[in-house]
C-alpha cells in the first residue's frame, strides 16, 4: 500500500521538476543605455529550483535546469548573475611575476549587487514559455576591481 502512494508522488515530483511542464524562458540582458551584457551566467532561483543561462555576445540567454534551453517550471524566481567579469583596460594592472604568472585586473561588468539573489532586486514570475529581458546597471564609482592570477581568457 505504501508503494502505491510513494511511486505516483515521486513521478509527479520528477515530472514537475525535470520534465514535460517546463516553460522555455529566453531573453536579453542589457544596460540602461541599450548595450548588451556580453559575459556571465544568469540564474533564476526560488530556493528549491534553479535554472541558468549563459549570456552570449549579443546579451541573449536560454534558461535550463540541466542543459541550456530545457526550461524551468512556472513560478516566482529571484534573479542573479555569476561570472560577469572582463579583463580591465588599464595596462598598469597586467603584470608578469618572476615565476611567470600573469596577473590581470578583472573588473565586474555589472553592479556587484547582482551577484546574489537576495541583493539583486531582480525577480520574475514565470508563466509558461516566455521572453524575459533584464536591464542591469554597470558598477558604481566606488567599485574596486580585483587582481587575479592566470589568463582570464582560458578556462
Amino acid at each position: 500500500m505504501k508503494h502505491r502512494i510513494i511511486l505516483p508522488m515521486f513521478f509527479l515530483f520528477a515530472v514537475s521538476v525535470f520534465g514535460c511542464g517546463n516553460s522555455k524562458v529566453t531573453g536579453k540582458v542589457t544596460f540602461s543605455d541599450g548595450s548588451p551584457l556580453t559575459v556571465g551566467t544568469v540564474y533564476f532561483t526560488n530556493g528549491t529550483i534553479s535554472a541558468y543561462g549563459k549570456v552570449n555576445q549579443n546579451g541573449e540567454y536560454k534558461l535550463g535546469m540541466i542543459r541550456e534551453g530545457d526550461g524551468i517550471p512556472s513560478g516566482n524566481y529571484q534573479i542573479y548573475f555569476t561570472g560577469a567579469m572582463q579583463p580591465g583596460t588599464d595596462p598598469k594592472f597586467t603584470k608578469v611575476s618572476s615565476e611567470g604568472e600573469t596577473y590581470t585586473q578583472m573588473v565586474l561588468a555589472i553592479d556587484p549587487r547582482y551577484s546574489t539573489p537576495e541583493k539583486s532586486g531582480l525577480t520574475c514570475e514565470v508563466q509558461g514559455s516566455m521572453k524575459y529581458d533584464i536591464t542591469v546597471e554597470k558598477p558604481g564609482p566606488g567599485y574596486k576591481p580585483a587582481l587575479v592570477v592566470g589568463d582570464p581568457g582560458k578556462d
